[in-house]
């Protein structure tokens, strides 16, 4: 309980960072809070996998570690959008995006619960974790895809544009590391797991 109060107030911390900076129109401050933050969840999260990995931890326990992390992402950025747009900057796509960020957080979350009852009741459902294996691959794809689209499309690196009804440079920060963290994680999971089904066959 006392890490994830540390890790609850963090992200507060975190978040709030970011909105002041926001607010501020500091361009610098906000991306290196959402570097941060985005690169913290990450962390977490494989340092998490690998530790399960090591203690032999079943793929139930290890695929809803990382469906919970891949929601936390999703939510983190939901939030950071409401608070951004609703309160102090101005776009007029910001509803759209953090209503499709609290969905997939929602559905990853859930997700990860299903997988923790299966755990819980001793049972391993093989169509469960397929799709868990093509989720992760899905997410990791469409991660990667969208960092690469920003940067072509020359939202990220940010910058703050002079239009006021028009302020996604913060939302670019979120889109940007929010899709890096995910991206992490997913490509994490994927390498750990090959790596655990090699050593399966090794020892059969």
């Amino acid at each position: 309980m006392g890490s994830l109060t540390i890790w609850m107030i963090s992200l507060v911390v975190g978040l709030a960072v970011m909105v002041l900076s926001g607010a501020a129109g500091d361009v610098s401050v906000h991306t290196i809070a959402a570097a941060l933050i985005g690169v913290a969840i990450a962390a977490v999260a494989v340092a998490e996998n690998w530790q399960q990995r090591k203690a032999g931890a079943s793929e139930n326990a290890v695929a809803a570690s990382t469906a919970r992390n891949m929601g936390l992402v999703w939510v983190w950025g939901a939030l950071s959008l409401f608070v951004t747009y609703f309160f102090i900057l101005s776009w007029k796509e910001w509803l759209v995006f953090t209503a499709a960020f609290a969905i997939v957080g929602a559905l990853c979350l859930f997700f990860a619960a299903t997988l923790d009852r299966d755990e819980a009741a001793g049972r391993t459902d093989e169509t469960v974790q397929k799709l868990a294996k093509y989720l992760s691959i899905g997410q990791l794809v469409g991660m990667v895809i969208a960092m690469l689209g920003l940067v072509i499309d020359g939202k990220f690196p940010v910058s703050a544009k002079s239009n006021p009804g028009w302020q996604d440079w913060a939302a670019n920060n979120i889109f940007f590391f929010g899709a890096l963290s995910v991206a992490i994680i997913t490509a994490n999971a994927l390498y750990t797991k090959h790596q655990s089904e090699k050593a399966g066959a090794r020892n059969a």
